[in-house]
């Protein structure tokens, strides 16, 4: 297990940005000695704002785009791995505005992070907003390459603050962090076919508060140098190594491959685990199954195991939603936004967070391979829009 990121979150003030994100940094690397000591490694330290249209709405567009430059650079020098801003929020007639330059600040940067609320309950509302978020989507895939871009962009469904997995960290209230996991290796060494469903559920609930204790006694800790402590996100993030796969390690429950019958009896009976602890959590808290980012998931879409609404089904109970989904370059908008509505009706139902973070690739079709050059990403096939 590790920690995937330290999350730091504070409201910036435009007049002080430079010093109080050399604060939140020097807070995090202390956060990161801490952690590291307690023996557990930190991959990425992180820094979250509130929605961003809360504190530039009075800048003209060009400085908005300006001011997500000088954060990137601000956090940078403080130590910080990436930023977000914070999704797209307030009156309808000034989404409009904020969506328009959310490609701009994905293609200007490349480590800020921003995303879009779908929460909209009334059915119109929400095609309108589906619409919109789409077009964002769009945009980016044509104005970064390989559309890598969306990568760093989300549509959020009843998504709280303070989840401190990107895109769909953002803060409110006084200053605080949060610890997100990287621990599907924890998950495989529990996960064997010989014991049964409810050992294996006892025993990682067991496990989880385990290992997981001393961060969030590290993190009690911490919390008097002036940053609450929100809590850990017990998300058992997979990485791209096969041993860091949540898929191989599901696999252990015995019920097959991954997208065959029973998976989504496996994915609800792990989720289900993560919400028993008694651990001080925060977040989503759920399986994530990141296409491009899980080795096993990757295999298993190459094997045509995979289909989205397979993957929208099993969202019904995990935690993210559609979460890193390659697809073909040519995908409309309106083929997106029928998608994102999906989502949103679904995470509105069950009042769960939920989120899509949707990769049109330009130029590629279903079936062919992605070629991202990217540490955190395994190439696999493009998905259909099916």
């Amino acid at each position: 297990m590790k920690i995937r990121a330290i999350t730091v979150g504070l409201a910036p003030e435009l007049t002080t940005l430079c010093k109080q994100i050399q604060e939140a940094g020097r807070f995090a690397m202390h956060a990161k000695e801490a952690c590291e000591k307690s023996g557990v490694a930190v991959q990425t330290l992180r820094f979250t704002t509130p929605p961003f249209p809360l504190y530039l709405q009075d800048l003209r567009d060009e400085g908005i785009v300006a001011f997500a430059e000088e954060i990137e650079f601000y956090c940078r020098e403080a130590g910080f791995e990436y930023c977000s801003l914070g999704p797209v929020i307030g009156r309808e007639e000034d989404r409009e505005r904020f969506f328009s330059l959310v490609p701009y600040i994905i293609a200007q940067t490349s480590s800020v992070f921003t995303s879009a609320v779908l929460d909209e309950e009334d059915i119109k509302r929400r095609r309108l907003a589906s619409l919109q978020i789409a077009k964002v989507i769009r945009a980016i895939a044509l104005a970064t390459e390989g559309g890598f871009g969306n990568l760093r962009f989300a549509a959020l469904v009843h998504c709280p603050a303070h989840i401190p997995f990107f895109p769909a960290s953002y803060h409110e209230g006084e200053a605080a962090f949060a610890f997100a996991l990287e621990a599907a290796d924890v998950v495989r060494a529990v996960c064997r076919p010989e014991k049964s469903w409810d050992e294996i559920a006892e025993n990682l609930a067991r496990e989880f508060e385990r290992q997981v204790l001393p961060l969030q006694r590290v993190g009690e800790a911490l919390a008097p140098l002036g940053f609450v402590f929100r809590g850990v996100d017990l998300s058992p993030a997979p990485g791209p190594d096969p041993e860091a796969s949540i898929v191989y390690a599901l696999e252990g429950f015995g019920a097959g491959r991954f997208g065959e019958p029973g998976t989504l009896a496996v994915a609800g009976l792990m989720t289900s685990v993560l919400k028993t602890t008694r651990l001080q959590t925060c977040g989503y808290c759920g399986l994530m199954l990141p296409v491009l980012e899980d080795v096993g998931l990757a295999e298993r879409n190459n094997q045509g195991l995979l289909r989205l609404m397979n993957l929208l089904a099993y969202s019904a109970v995990c935690g993210t939603g559609l979460d890193t989904i390659p697809l073909p370059g040519d995908a409309s908008e309106h083929q997106l936004a029928a998608l994102l509505s999906d989502v949103a009706t679904l995470g509105g139902k069950l009042q769960k967070p939920l989120s899509a973070r949707l990769l049109p690739i330009p130029g590629k079709r279903a079936g062919e391979m992605t070629e991202f050059d990217f540490p955190y990403f395994v190439n696999t096939k493009v998905m259909e829009l099916l």
